[in-house]
Order: structure tokens, then sequence, then C-alpha cells
């Protein structure tokens, strides 16, 4: 089983703040309550702000995180924005790659930007919000896991990494239940169908003979 399979997932508007910011744009997008999706707005502005932080932090910084998350979702989310957003192409500049130490994450399979989404949701408030966050975080950490790690997990797994992560000011709601392993596995077995027919559809194109054109021509006497 390969592990990298993103190629398949929908593409994201700015890839510099990662899937996990991407999947709480999109949740934010289904919520009803305006309140709600603004109060929910501002919690993942903050997770932004901690994935791509600047030294120092300005009226400028901070206009731009709400049109990038305005841009994450496709130009749909309706908030209270702090600032005016515009819809514009919006292209970041690749930042230098950051080498991180080894003991600064804890679970390489889950990578630092996910290390950093539930650290900034530990320091948020309590309540409904917070927690369906976590679940969508905990069943992406899940997919993580059993693509990485080639093998099923259980929830009670999930729960006590995440319990690690944000040094226990974290964990699951009593009752949930994350979506299965089996499930996973499906969905990564699909993915990797669907990629290597794709893959040998390519090799059977380079192996078919070029056939040449025949070029008309007078011959010369």
């Amino acid at each position: 089983m390969e592990r990298d399979y993103n190629s398949t997932r929908p593409k994201m508007a700015i890839k510099e703040y990662g899937r996990n910011v991407q999947n709480l744009v999109d949740y934010a997008l289904t919520i009803e309550d305006r309140n709600k999706r603004t109060k929910l707005a501002y919690i993942i502005v903050s997770v932004m702000q901690q994935v791509n932080p600047n030294d120092s932090p300005n009226e400028e910084y901070y206009k731009k995180l709400w049109n990038h998350l305005y841009a994450i979702s496709d130009y749909k989310l309706d908030v209270d924005y702090p600032f005016e957003v515009v819809k514009k192409d919006i292209t970041l500049r690749p930042k230098e790659h950051i080498s991180y130490k080894e003991n600064r994450i804890k679970y390489r399979f889950y990578g630092q930007n996910t290390e950093l989404v539930l650290q900034t949701l530990a320091e948020k408030e309590e309540g409904e919000e917070r927690d369906q966050l976590l679940v969508i975080m905990a069943n992406q950490m899940k997919e993580m896991y059993i693509s990485w790690n080639k093998n099923i997990v259980s929830d009670d797994l999930i729960n006590e990494h995440i319990m690690k992560i944000t040094d226990g000011k974290l964990k699951l709601p009593e009752g949930v239940k994350l979506v299965s392993s089996n499930t996973i596995l499906k969905k990564i077995h699909s993915v990797l169908s669907v990629m290597k027919s794709s893959k040998d559809k390519k090799a059977t194109n380079k192996r078919k003979p070029k056939t040449r054109s025949k070029s008309t021509y007078k011959k010369r006497r």
C-alpha cells in the first residue's frame, strides 16, 4: 500500500495551509447559523496563523489571513469579516523549508500541521463547535495513521494520541465513533486502484509504436 494518495483528493485552494485547514473550512460552509459560522471562522484563522506564522503580525497580515480564508472557501463563506475581503486569485510564494527537530513532532505520520491544529483547538473555549472540529481532525488522523502504518487502528488509540499531543487538554467526546477502519481501507484501496489504472494506461500509451505520417513530395529527377 502506498502512503501518498493526495493526488486524487480535491485540490486545495491554498496548499500552504494544508489539508486540515481545508477540511475545517469545508465544515464551516455546512453550518447554517451565521453566528456559529463566524465564531468558527475566528478559530480557523487562529489555526492558519499557527500554520503560517509571522514574526511581526500587523493589520496587513491579519487582512491577508482573512482573505485567504475567503479564498479557501471558494469565496462562499458568509461570515462577519473583521476586514474587507475580495475575490481574487491568490497564490502564496513557496516558503523556505523548515527543518523541525524530531522531538517537536510526537507522531511523524500525523505531521506538524496536525499537531498545530490540535494545540490551537486546545486553547479555544470548550463547546459544541470545538468538539465537532476535534472529531473532524480525529477522523483525518485515523486515515493518516492507517495510510502510513498499513494497519487498522482503534478510536481509543487515536484519542490517546490526541491527549498526548495536547498534554491532556483535549479528548474525544463521550460516545463518539470515528469512521471505521474498514471504510478507510476500502477508500485507500479504491484510490490506489484508480492510480494504478492511470499508471498502466500511461505505460500502455508509451509502448505504442509511433506511426509516421506519409509525407507527400515529388521525387526529383
